[in-house]
């Protein structure tokens, strides 16, 4: 029989902490029902006990208690209100659904974890790439090749990969033990919330994605990912019955327990002032959908920008743009050079929801049947193109537009200003087979097939050395937003914008074509030094255009260093300074270099 002792709680921070040998426990008792901490043999699960909460530690609607006597190691918890039995939604670790699909929660007295060993990365909005995955999607395939296939230490096992594809921020989607159980499909099949994007236990490790103690496991993930110099960022999806103050706590301890670098908010009821100016959270990269900078900060610009903001009208207006529909030119010029002073802006052409690059220029049409809603579910505006089949094409024309149309998206997305948000396997083409909506697929819809990295190398190739251009030249990726002005006046603006004759850009709503040019002397190089000059040409048109590129600088010339029509060139090629053709549907980078020193003339 248990032999324990029982004394005023403290009601200041729910869910376990300790005090030398004594556990407390606070929880939330919003019906002011009765309310008892049931105790449960961890390793059996059979009840052990039970304890009440003394009158005296009542503060609002929070109940608390402090114990001694029980090894917290050995034992679960859960909480009876009236005669209803559920797990603390405080808890800080779970047990009961070790298992992706089967859950019966009890909590977990939290072993404390010992303070963070490396320092965060700390990388500025402007020199992050993201990096959007599911845990237990990204390795669960067995072409992962990884020996803990859908776990935490499987995604580390793919840390090299990630290092050598350029990824400064992994975005995990959901990772907290959220409820995957769902609601059978019309035929009556089964199915499992995939993503994760539901209400749970907000500060618990999921058990399923590990492959031992789950608190440590993603302890230990961050701290190899520290070591490695990438940050983590956690998406939390919280409905609006979640307390504001839950939401907040929520983040706090996150970044406070387990070191991460950031979190993605969804939810439509979000504290954001709060969480923005909240002192603990002012270096934590907060990503939300668009958010109203103004009415958080009002005129004032916060000394440390924290906020990013997730714009989906930078990836509709690109793949509108992109397909080559009309009147797009003003916007998508907009987008490239977008760059607040308040907020970051996240810029992706694929997210989870939607196609990925792949599908969205294989398919027109979304192909959701295998979700068992009728190809109800799913966004019907995806903005893409087949370019002329609909899914796979043996097709020699077809199967190459498509991979120039793939090069263009990613161009429009890594040379523009804001932070790039790469969508995972997207790099190497992975295919959900027309499925814009994967959200129950627990299958190999969802997981990534990683054969197709081999497939597909030349993509991948293209999208390293794309990462490493817009590393290597910052005027892709400037600190402050630019001007189009020459305030340094060094005979060029920072940035200018171009049609056919250079200096006179041409929006018209037929126009589907334009360039940009880049003025390095702005900008700093890696060594101190100014960065190049760069004329990108942009043609969506069904036409080929000619091009006058501005006259280089003085003892410059331009040549071109990479087309989407073939990629990057392994040296920069000779092009006429006075007119460049550029193809039906591709994209031009010429930069400048010094001219050629003249042969010195030989003396007889």
């Amino acid at each position: 029989m248990l032999k324990i002792k029982t004394e005023k709680g403290d009601c200041s921070k729910p869910g376990i902490t300790y005090t030398g040998d004594m556990i407390n426990i606070a929880v939330e008792n919003r019906q002011g029902r009765p309310i008892v901490l049931e105790l449960f043999y961890r390793n059996s699960l059979k009840k052990a006990g039970s304890v009440k909460f003394p009158a005296n530690s009542v503060l609002g609607d929070m109940y608390s208690v402090k114990i001694t006597g029980i090894d917290p190691k050995e034992y679960a918890y859960r909480i009876k209100y009236g005669n209803n039995e559920t797990v603390d939604p405080y808890a800080a670790a779970v047990t009961g659904n070790e298992r992706f699909g089967k859950r019966k929660l009890y909590g977990l007295f939290p072993e404390t974890l010992s303070p963070a060993l490396n320092k965060r990365p700390a990388s500025p909005w402007n020199e992050s790439v993201f990096y959007l995955l599911n845990v237990r999607g990204f390795t669960k395939d067995n072409s992962s090749g990884v020996d803990n296939k859908g776990t935490l230490k499987g995604l580390t096992e793919k840390i090299p990969y990630l290092k050598k594809t350029g990824v400064t921020a992994v975005i995990l989607q959901p990772v907290y033990d959220f409820d995957e159980t769902m609601e059978p499909g019309i035929s009556g099949e089964k199915r499992l919330n995939f993503w994760g994007y539901a209400k749970g236990n907000y500060f618990a490790v999921k058990p399923a994605y590990c492959s031992g103690d789950p608190a440590k496991e993603f302890f230990e993930t961050v701290e190899t990912f520290h070591a490695a110099k990438i940050e983590v960022i956690m998406q939390f999806y919280f409905p609006d019955d979640v307390p504001e103050s839950c939401i907040t706590s929520c983040i706090r301890h996150w970044v406070s327990t387990y070191g991460i670098d950031g979190v993605q908010l969804l939810g439509s009821s979000l504290p954001l002032r709060n969480v923005f100016t909240d002192p603990l959270l002012k270096t934590t990269k907060i990503l939300v959908t668009d958010p109203d900078m103004d009415r958080i900060y009002g005129n004032t610009v916060p000394d440390r920008k924290n906020a990013g903001a997730m714009l989906d009208s930078f990836m509709y207006d690109c793949r509108k743009y992109l397909k080559g529909d009309e009147d797009m030119l003003s916007a998508f010029s907009m987008h490239i050079l977008n760059n607040p002073e308040k907020c970051a802006a996240v810029n992706y052409i694929t997210n989870y929801y939607g196609f990925t690059l792949n599908d969205l220029v294989s398919y027109d049409r979304k192909h959701n049947e295998a979700n068992g809603e009728d190809n109800k579910d799913g966004g019907d505006y995806n903005y893409s193109w087949n370019c002329g089949a609909e899914g796979k094409s043996r097709k020699k024309a077809i199967y190459l537009l498509r991979r120039k149309q793939i090069r263009n998206a990613l161009v429009f997305m890594f040379l523009s200003q804001g932070t790039p948000m790469l969508r995972a396997g997207d790099e190497f083409l992975n295919s959900q087979n027309g499925n814009n909506n994967a959200y129950c697929q627990d299958n190999k819809t969802s997981y990534l097939n990683w054969n197709d990295l081999e497939k597909n190398k030349d993509i991948y190739d293209f999208v390293k050395r794309l990462i490493a251009f817009r590393m290597k030249h910052p005027v892709f990726r400037s600190a402050v937003r630019k001007k189009m002005m020459d305030y340094i006046s060094c005979g060029y603006p920072d940035v200018s914008f171009h049609g056919e004759q250079a200096w006179h850009a041409d929006f018209a709503n037929y126009n589907r074509h334009f360039a940009v040019m880049y003025c390095g002397a702005y900008e700093k190089d890696g060594k101190g030094g100014r960065d190049d000059d760069f004329f990108v040409i942009y043609n969506m048109h069904w036409m080929n255009h000619r091009f006058h590129p501005p006259k280089a600088p003085k003892g410059k010339e331009w040549k071109i260093v990479m087309s989407t029509d073939e990629g990057f060139f392994d040296k920069p090629e000779s092009v006429d300074q006075g007119e460049v053709m550029v193809q039906q549907r591709s994209i031009l980078i010429l930069q400048t270099v010094p001219l050629p020193a003249p042969k010195e003339k030989k003396t007889k």
